[in-house]
């Protein structure tokens, strides 16, 4: 059996499914970077201007390159195999990228209680994120394709590079 062809007869590339274990390291690589660079920056703006950085250069990363996708040679494509746009990689990240930011936003006074109560909300929201965690392995571990909330979401996929 012949591999599908496209509208003028070339044959679609096969893209293989990226290995979950990769995705989970190349996931905590990206998360390391994105905390470095928050916390880099705070040192020279405020805490909410660093970590709205931070924000936007995780929403984006599948855009312009993951650097922890890029070490475990994987990269996320569109259903059809194209480039992802900015708004496919905003999609895909901000369900795991929410609790982080109102994490910053609770840390920074911006939200929340004060004082000694804002470690309520802190527990409430790590509570939150690690549950957002668990439901996009969940997801990751259970789908035939390996696609998470935020790709299913964005209408992407994580795939091996050549």
């Amino acid at each position: 059996m012949l591999p599908e062809t496209d509208e003028q007869g070339r044959f679609k590339p096969v893209l293989k499914t990226g290995s979950m274990i990769r995705r989970v390291v190349a996931k905590l690589i990206d998360s390391v970077i994105y905390t470095f660079t928050a916390w880099s920056f705070s040192r020279f703006v405020p805490v909410l201007a660093a970590s709205l950085i931070g924000f936007g250069w995780f929403l984006a990363t599948d855009w312009f390159g993951s650097p922890g996708k890029w070490l475990l040679r994987l990269k996320t494509v569109t259903l059809e195999g194209g480039e992802v746009s900015l708004l496919a990689s905003i999609k895909r990240n901000v369900i795991l990228g929410l609790p982080t930011l109102a994490r910053a936003l609770l840390v920074g006074g911006f939200i929340g209680l004060q004082g000694e109560n804002m470690v309520w909300d802190r527990g409430f929201l790590g509570c939150v994120g690690l549950s957002i965690t668990v439901g996009e392995l969940f997801g990751m571990f259970t789908h035939p394709e390996a696609r998470r909330w935020g790709d299913l979401f964005a209408r992407t996929r994580v795939v091996e590079r050549a």
